[in-house]
């Protein structure tokens, strides 16, 4: 069974779990309230697509099905319109885990690229040349695990920066930290990976985060083994 991740997070933070057995959803608070889900209602595929941009629709709906298919890191950018009625471009990055060749679980965060949220993340990029080591290898780390270019990377880093309200190199140390904290320590990169950006969202490293990610992978492990998660 997936962790509760709607329990979680900021409100800002949107990340999210798809159980493919029982095609459930859970999303964080951050990804209902941008699609104006209320209380109680569960999130659907269908309930997503429909604030796709039209010209965006087809092509999120043909990646699902083959996320389904196909186990692997994943990212994907496209637009939406919130309840607003905003136009907002996202990207969603994740993983589709599987068991014996079998897709069994979609998780992954999703991330506002949209133009106006990155303008208030600039002054903090001007001042990050003294830490360019870490934000280097944590926008490395980011195009290895999730296949996406050099700038979309960058723009992860930028819109974590701006959502959270912390500096541009404090993200990126937290990431590159995270990489050889045990308490992330995982079989696949991909998955490390995205437990330490998700933990970001729950005051980054924090105890809490730390125990939700211990949490999450061994739930992984013990699915992947067959056993029960302790």
């Amino acid at each position: 069974m997936a962790p509760d991740i709607a329990a979680h997070g900021d409100g800002q933070t949107m990340y999210f779990e798809y159980e493919a057995e029982s095609a459930r959803w859970s999303w964080s608070r951050g990804l209902r309230e941008l699609h104006a889900l209320p209380a109680g209602e569960e999130p659907t595929t269908e309930l997503a697509l429909e604030r796709v941009v039209a010209e965006d629709r087809p092509v999120m709906l043909a990646r699902f099905r083959r996320h389904l298919e196909q186990p692997g890191p994943y990212s994907c950018a496209y637009r939406m319109t919130n309840a607003e009625n905003q136009v907002r471009r996202l990207l969603f990055v994740g993983q589709s885990e599987a068991v014996d060749g079998v897709v069994k679980r979609l998780s992954g965060f999703v991330v506002d690229i949209t133009e106006p949220m990155r303008e208030s993340a600039r002054a903090a990029v001007a001042a990050s040349a003294e830490h360019r080591a870490a934000i280097e290898q944590a926008k490395g780390a980011l195009m290895l695990s999730f296949g996406v270019e050099e700038d979309v990377a960058f723009d992860l880093l930028k819109a974590y920066s701006s959502q959270h309200n912390v500096k541009l190199a404090v993200v990126a140390e937290r990431i590159v930290a995270g990489l050889s904290d045990p308490a992330f320590s995982r079989d696949e990169p991909v998955r490390s990976l995205l437990d330490i950006v998700i933990s970001l969202g729950d005051g980054a490293r924090g105890d809490g985060a730390r125990r939700r990610a211990c949490t999450t992978g061994a739930l992984v492990e013990a699915e992947r083994g067959g056993g029960q998660a302790s």
